[in-house]
């Protein structure tokens, strides 16, 4: 039942989409689902990719309709009046729709009137608004113009126009550096605090879901547990450790074995220096590690509770794995196992006056997973073109697969697969007619270049 206290209550709550094709089966993407969310809270719904956490905020936002099921938003039967839903709250999907060749103020200016916000009050909204996202100096600046993380701040910002009674976030930070990243909460959590503003947020980061009042841990449109962080950590308690590999052991190598042993182990991942892993027991037993190896019990922390509710929901594991036949065509590669893949060396690239990357060098081996990580314009995404083959570098040595860059960027891009920011896939093609294209393209890269060699 609802009352004055809840922002959200749903109960028994479906959604269904039609499958395109009649051999196909309909899309169940909210399956039942029962939860009432507390006024002025922080509230995270967190799952997996397809788990439904989208659907459920466009259905509060009275964006869908449900197939059958009861929805109210702050007190209002959405599938009875969506428009005075949308009149109340604010929503900002995962694609926030930005001006780019309109200017940060122009934006915000747009969207008052979009949102009907009475002049008088605009002025001291703005000011309010530009102060916190820390935009005051750009409004001349164009949207297209600003790093990623500013963009998410503007689009923060034309959201919150209208002072809102409920402020839906579907995913805001994805995409954007740590710092911007941080910077985003802090706004979120003033307005929380200050404004007394009811915030639900869907996010893939357990650290953002830890500040939240109350977590919603959803997977295949239903709720696994809801409670707060603190309570949620308890699933996990007794049965979270974590091991120091030996000197000469990487620490993938101990993550690969203890996964291997997946009777009783549920995950293990490196962090630092050291492996963390869940038992799915409180005890482990004499055989559990590799030899040689110690575990120490760790505090549980939201992602074990998070993994351990998703293993005993899962309905079926796929594990995909690599036949010994296609791992020994792997080891007898033209290159040695002990040949870095990635080698640069005093990397430079210039566009005019400006510098994107300065002397930078570094390796990569094989069988690494090596990472770029740095704020907006720091250089990684023009680093990874150079790798890539798609941006020649200005000055300085970049060798991929034992293909020197600098003198044979077509025949090095063909052993390379890169997924950009925004990735071009085809809306238009079925995803089949995607991998199809994608294929002959790399097809036609690959011959190519070695027509060229």
């Amino acid at each position: 039942m609802t009352d004055e206290n809840t922002v959200v209550y749903v109960h028994d709550l479906i959604m269904t989409f039609k499958a395109e094709s009649k051999k196909a089966a309909d899309i169940t993407a909210i399956d039942h689902l029962n939860m009432q969310i507390n006024k002025g809270e922080l509230t995270a719904l967190v799952g997996p990719d397809g788990s439904g956490k989208t659907t459920l905020l466009r259905l509060m936002a009275g964006l869908y309709k449900a197939t059958s099921g009861s929805l109210n938003v702050l007190g209002i039967d959405v599938s009875k009046n969506s428009q005075a839903v949308q009149d109340r709250i604010s929503y900002m999907p995962q694609r926030f729709g930005l001006y780019e060749d309109l200017s940060v103020q122009e934006n915000l200016d747009l969207y008052a009137d979009l949102h009907d916000v009475p002049k008088e009050i605009r002025h001291q909204r703005f000011k309010r608004l530009l102060e916190i996202t820390d935009l005051a100096q750009f409004t001349q600046r164009l949207a297209g113009q600003l790093s990623g993380g500013m963009k998410q701040k503007l689009g923060l910002a034309c959201t919150l126009v209208r002072p809102p009674e409920l402020l839906l976030l579907d995913e805001p930070s994805v995409g954007v550096d740590p710092l911007s990243r941080r910077d985003l909460w802090i706004i979120i959590e003033q307005l929380v605090q200050e404004e007394n503003l009811s915030v639900i947020i869907s996010t893939a980061y357990m650290d953002e879901a830890e500040k939240c009042a109350q977590v919603y841990i959803m997977h295949e449109g239903k709720i696994l547990k809801q409670g707060s962080p603190e309570q949620l950590k308890e699933i996990a308690r007794g049965q979270t450790w974590q091991v120091e590999p030996p000197a000469n052991i990487k620490a993938r190598t101990v993550q690969a074995q203890l996964l291997d042993n997946h009777l009783e182990i549920i995950d293990a991942v490196p962090k630092g220096e050291q492996v963390r892993f869940i038992s799915r027991q409180k005890e482990l037993s004499a055989g559990a590690l590799p030899q040689g190896l110690i575990a120490n019990t760790r505090e549980p922390e939201l992602e074990d509770a998070f993994m351990m509710l998703l293993q005993q929901n899962q309905k079926q594991r796929k594990q995909i794995s690599i036949s010994e036949q296609a791992f020994d065509s792997l080891q007898n590669h033209e290159l040695e196992s002990d040949q870095p893949i990635i080698v640069v060396k005093d990397l430079v690239r210039t566009f005019g006056d400006f510098t994107a990357v300065a002397n930078t060098s570094f390796d990569v081996q094989r069988g690494e997973i090596f990472g770029l990580l740095g704020p907006n314009g720091a250089g990684k995404t023009t680093t990874f073109r150079m790798l890539c083959g798609l941006l020649p570098a200005s000055s300085g040595y970049l060798e991929v697969a034992g293909k020197n860059l600098r003198t044979a960027r077509a025949e090095a891009r063909a052993n390379v697969g890169y997924v950009s920011q925004k990735f071009a896939l085809y809306s238009n093609l079925t995803v089949l007619e995607n991998l199809k294209f994608f294929w002959w393209s790399l097809w036609f890269i690959g011959r190519k270049a070695k027509t060229t060699n």
